[in-house]
Order: structure tokens, then sequence, then C-alpha cells
């Protein structure tokens, strides 16, 4: 499988690059997004952007093999934000985030609904997880517009606070969401 580019609407969802670095070091210098991360530090440090980079390039070049892959959203040829799928082998769990200038406009349940339907529609998993932390009401959010549904509750690791928070657990099948879009 080729490194998909997919696009919609207003976004264009795309592999990683290491020319992301200054932009992912800016959005994810703001509290507000990385407090609501399970495993960004704060402060977010070019340090710390070259290792996730490097490694989502990596990830990319041996699909097969990826236990994660991740897309960075553009919008207007800009990046603001991100979508990664993580444990692959197992049941999936979706992450994202979105630099704060670009909150409420829509472009993360766009976003979303794009992975997810790759997701689905590229690879043979039956269930799809995501986890938000219970206070992260726009997140949730999104989740639920998409279909998924809360299975539990959950402690969220959260590197940025140096504590474990309260999250909800949320899934979505294949045919639930595929039926749904």
């Amino acid at each position: 499988m080729s490194t998909p580019v997919i696009q919609t609407e207003r976004l264009v969802l795309r592999a990683p690059r290491p020319e992301d670095l200054d932009n992912c070091v800016e959005l994810l210098a703001d509290y507000e997004v990385v407090k609501m991360l399970s495993r960004i530090p704060y402060p977010y440090d070019h340090e710390a952007g070259r290792s996730y980079l490097s490694l989502s390039v990596e990830r990319w070049r041996n699909i097969e093999e990826a236990d994660e892959l991740g897309f960075h959203i553009d919008h207007d040829g800009q990046m603001i934000g991100a979508i990664g799928f993580k444990t692959l082998r197992e049941t999936p769990k979706i992450g994202y985030w979105l630099g704060r200038p670009y909150w409420g406009r829509g472009f993360m349940s766009e976003a979303v609904a794009a992975a997810v339907a790759w997701l689905f529609r590229h690879t043979g998993h039956e269930r799809l997880a995501g986890e938000a932390m219970t206070e992260n009401a726009g997140s949730l959010k999104v989740l639920e517009k998409l279909g998924f549904r809360r299975v539990g509750e959950v402690g969220c690791t959260s590197v940025s606070r140096g504590a474990t928070v309260p999250a909800l657990r949320m899934e979505v099948t294949r045919t639930e969401f595929l039926n749904g879009h």
C-alpha cells in the first residue's frame, strides 16, 4: 500500500513530513491543546518534534509492520493538526489533536470521518476505539457524531500533566461506521 493522501471538502490528510517540525512545535506549544493529549510532553520542543516526525516517516515506509500510523491535517496548505491510529495489531485506537486557532469550525469531525473511513476500507479491522478525557467535550462530541458509543470509563495517563485523568472509552464497528457514513 502506498502512502495515502485523503482529500475532504476542506482538508487534506497526508503522511507527516520532516518539514512539519515548526508547525508541530508552534501548535503544540499551547497547553490548552496538549493537556488533553496522553503522550505529548509540555512544553513541546523541537527535539520532541524531530523524534516524533522521524518515527512517523519511518512507519509509513513499512506500513505492514507499523503498529502506529499517523496523518497530518492540512487546511489551505497549512498543517493544522494530526490524527493517529495506534495498536494496529490489536483493536486500533484513534487519537487526534487540532491547533487552537482551528477549533470550532468542524475540521476535526471532517478529518476523523475521512481517516476512519480510510482505516475501515483499507484494513481488516472490525472495530475502532477512541478514548477522550471526560473534560474534553469537543473530542467526545467528535466521536459521538461519528457513531462511536461509550463502552466504559478508563484512566488516561497525561504526560503533560504528570497524572492519570478520567476518560471515556468509545468504540465503533466497521459495519456501524460504514452504514452511518
